[in-house]
């Protein structure tokens, strides 16, 4: 199974994205993570994007694509999550090229619905694990009170792009350059919708009933059954 994340920043795809990896062991692919890792590191291509994520724009479309494929490569036969990308229309065309030159394709596209007040106020208090990047609201009991749930850090910082003008460039830079995907994805009949208003457990719930009606996957195996042959 091979599953597009998508949806404005602060919609919750990263919290999604990781609880869907564990219950079907797929591979993540967030290239919001990779280059924050990069940056973390000092590495040349951190050093590269640094000031274009602390602003809220996006990498190009160029280091994007080259981050999926490198990815792409290094988990072989197993299903894949993508989060955060794509981004673009470009990038869109690019990876289905790209997934079927491996013979793969893309079997569903999730969007995760949050009104633009609702993502302002998450944004603004959100928090990450200064140890693994995992996202935590300031006022969640979503985790252990001070403690990762991921790695048990206890360090939490806020990201340069949360702050408010970043905030206001990173929602601009999704309706002007992301929300065009939606078509893209529509006219492929790959989209589905889910209400990101709700609590983490019910939007999870919902990812859920959505994977359940497309495919299933067996842990035993690895074997991909539709789901009228169950």
């Amino acid at each position: 199974m091979n599953l597009i994340l998508f949806g404005p920043p602060g919609a919750g795809k990263g919290t999604q994205a990781h609880l869907i990896k564990q219950r079907h062991e797929l591979a993540l692919i967030a290239t919001g993570d990779i280059l924050r890792e990069e940056i973390k590191k000092k590495s040349s291509l951190g050093l590269e994007v640094e000031q274009v994520m602390a602003e809220g724009r996006f990498p190009s479309d160029e280091i994007i694509l080259k981050i999926f494929e490198e990815c792409l490569e290094n988990v072989k036969e197993q299903g894949v999550i993508l989060d955060g990308l794509p981004r673009t229309l470009n990038q869109a065309q690019k990876i289905d090229q790209i997934f079927k030159r491996v013979d793969r394709t893309v079997d569903i596209v999730i969007q995760i619905s949050v009104d633009e007040d609702e993502l302002i106020k998450r944004l603004s208090s959100r928090i990450v694990c200064k140890q693994c990047g995992t996202p935590y609201m300031e006022d969640s009991s979503f985790h252990p009170k001070g403690v990762c749930y991921e790695c048990s850090g206890r360090d939490f910082i806020r990201r340069p792009d949360d702050e408010p003008e970043a905030i206001k460039t990173r929602l601009k830079v999704y309706n002007d350059q992301t929300k065009p995907l939606v078509e893209y994805y529509l006219n492929q009949g790959l989209l589905k919708v889910v209400d990101g208003m709700k609590p983490v457990a019910e939007v999870n719930a919902q990812i859920e009933a959505l994977l359940g009606a497309t495919q299933v996957l067996t842990r035993k195996s690895g074997c991909l059954y539709s789901a009228q042959d169950i």
